[in-house]
């Protein structure tokens, strides 16, 4: 009886996690979905989840064959990153990572593009490193006017930070 239920238990456990893992998988579609700005088709920003880290990902691809050279600068440090690149395909390339664990605050708010007049909302990662007073803040871009999708997203993004075992 005991190896029955200790077999259903590792089942279940299994089933959670995939099941975890198809939810992350189906946010981040979301979130990369709507953080595409049909203004500005030379410009991407991505969402990546994985092992409990967050990593947004801007990428501005050249219009125009350039000789520019090719550099690459990054920094990892305290459970965060960045890096900064550039080539023959890619103008500019930021990424930006956290770490959940150290993700104080998942908030959103509307915003507005004064070149277009378009508005949307962004999506605030507030970070503070373990012993530190200082923080910063990740913000991307959503671009939808439904408030509702948005706090959707807000949502599944604070249960994807609680799933790795965050305080707060």
């Amino acid at each position: 009886m005991k190896k029955l239920f200790l077999a259903g238990l590792l089942l279940a456990g299994a089933s959670a996690q995939a099941q975890s893992v198809t939810e992350v998988q189906a946010l981040t579609r979301r979130l990369n979905e709507l953080a595409r700005n049909p203004d500005e088709p030379t410009t991407e920003v991505r969402a990546q989840l994985s092992n409990c880290h967050f990593t947004e990902v801007i990428r501005k691809y050249r219009t125009e064959a350039s000789g520019a050279g090719t550099f690459q600068v990054s920094h990892q440090k305290n459970g965060a990153d960045w890096a900064v690149k550039s080539d023959n395909k890619v103008e500019f390339e930021l990424r930006m990572g956290v770490e959940w664990s150290q993700v104080t605050a998942l908030t959103f708010a509307p915003a507005h593009d004064n070149e277009t007049n378009r508005r949307y909302y962004e999506i605030k990662i507030t970070r503070r490193p373990p012993g530190k007073d200082d923080t910063t803040t990740l913000e991307m871009p959503v671009y939808t006017t439904d408030e509702a999708v948005v706090r959707d997203l807000v949502q599944r993004l604070e249960k994807v930070r609680r799933s790795c075992g965050t305080k707060g």
